[in-house]
């Protein structure tokens, strides 16, 4: 073996974008995995609702308050990968001190370096998977990466059924999430996945805000959309005369369409433009929404909450297509950051807004508003992106 050979240098992965989706879909499914463990084991140790609520308002409170700082700590620490593997750091620790099932007011503390930790995660991830799509196939790449991170969040929890609801449950959730960081070890960031340095003035983040607008306001009505569904529908579901299992079961019907129609939406975004995919979306989430109401308590509703899940989904994958495709090096990062907080912001609006509209306006109020916002919405995200070029 020669000289040449001992010092030449690792190999890049052959397919570094299906080896990083591998090790995103172990990172949330390992986080997702915790969410509904958490709630069970607090009321299980008789904390009460309100501060159930609390918990979990801390740990998406602190990822709000992170998300769009990730430009400038991928700058500061190396780049988007190496900021990744901190993060998923943080949130392994974060769980593997639920795991010993702690006083409460700890819970709260791991509950914040998890919400820190897996925030970061889940914006470099989003960065990387921009950066790594292919120019024109930006709808199918990112369909593709959407498509196994909503199955990891739908079937995070889906491994409670094997290891039991337990605080132990926390260490395998963090396992899961260590395997992704080994898996994604040897990759290395793309080019203009971040920048070394990321200083902010008026005149860089002028552009990036008004081109923002279409992309940031898809992902925010994506995250109202889903805070809805999944805080709301099942209360619906119940006055409308499904059972309690059947109630619970709607939010894995969405969630079973959403990844199913990831990719197809995808490639309909590539061959027909952004715009148009986001416009029929808007569309079917508006017909679902009043479609259900009227099939419940009967087996029809399952597949038309499939339609709506998928359909809503969309809306966050098209907002990153268009992201991808406006932006490049720096102001990337920025926009993907945009992208991130405003799904979160949307999401802190939707489930209270879902809420109060189901106790003030019952019966057709909640489905009427849902489909108003999804249809205006899409509209003016569509005419916004147009406004824009295709």
């Amino acid at each position: 073996m020669s000289a040449t050979t001992l010092n030449a240098a690792p190999r890049a992965p052959r397919n570094p974008f299906a080896l990083f989706v591998g090790a995103a879909t172990c990172a949330f499914a390992g986080v997702w995995m915790s969410t509904p463990l958490a709630a069970i084991l607090l009321t299980e140790a008789g904390v009460s609702p309100a501060l159930v609520g609390l918990y979990a308002a801390m740990v998406w409170g602190s990822a709000l308050a992170t998300a769009p700082a990730t430009p400038w700590i991928a700058g500061l620490v190396g780049g988007a990968f190496a900021l990744h593997r901190i993060a998923g750091g943080l949130a392994i620790l974060g769980l593997v001190g639920l795991g010993f099932n702690p006083p409460l007011w700890l819970w709260f503390v791991f509950g914040a370096m998890l919400g820190v930790g897996s925030c970061l995660t889940w914006t470099t991830a989003d960065a990387i998977a921009a950066a790594l799509a292919p120019e024109g196939q930006e709808g199918r790449s990112l369909g593709l990466y959407q498509t196994f991170v909503s199955a990891a969040i739908g079937g995070g929890p889906a491994v409670l059924l094997i290891t039991g609801v337990t605080p132990s449950a926390f260490f395998v959730s963090a396992g899961i999430l260590a395997l992704g960081l080994v898996l994604g070890a040897a990759l290395r960031d793309p080019p203009g996945t971040m920048p070394r340095r990321m200083r902010l003035t008026f005149d860089r983040l002028r552009p990036v805000l008004w081109v923002l607008a279409a992309p940031a306001g898809a992902a925010a009505l994506c995250g109202a959309l889903e805070a809805a569904a999944g805080a709301v529908f099942p209360v619906q579901g119940l006055a409308l005369g499904l059972t309690a299992g059947a109630a619970a079961a709607i939010v894995i019907a969405s969630g079973f369409g959403n990844v199913l129609a990831q990719y197809p939406v995808g490639w309909v975004s590539d061959r027909l433009g952004p715009h148009r995919a986001l416009l029929g979306c808007g569309i079917a989430v508006a017909a679902a929404s009043l479609l259900w109401p009227l099939l419940a308590p009967g087996w029809g509703i399952w597949p038309v909450l499939a339609i709506w899940g998928g359909a809503a989904g969309a809306i966050y994958t098209l907002g990153m297509v268009r992201a991808v495709q406006r932006f490049a090096g720096p102001t990337r990062a920025l926009g993907m950051a945009g992208l991130n907080t405003a799904y979160l912001a949307g999401g802190a609006l939707g489930a209270p807004a879902a809420g109060l509209a189901l106790e003030t306006l019952p019966g057709w109020g909640l489905p009427v508003a849902l489909a108003v916002l999804a249809l205006a919405g899409s509209l003016a995200l569509a005419r916004a992106a147009l406004r824009h070029g295709h």
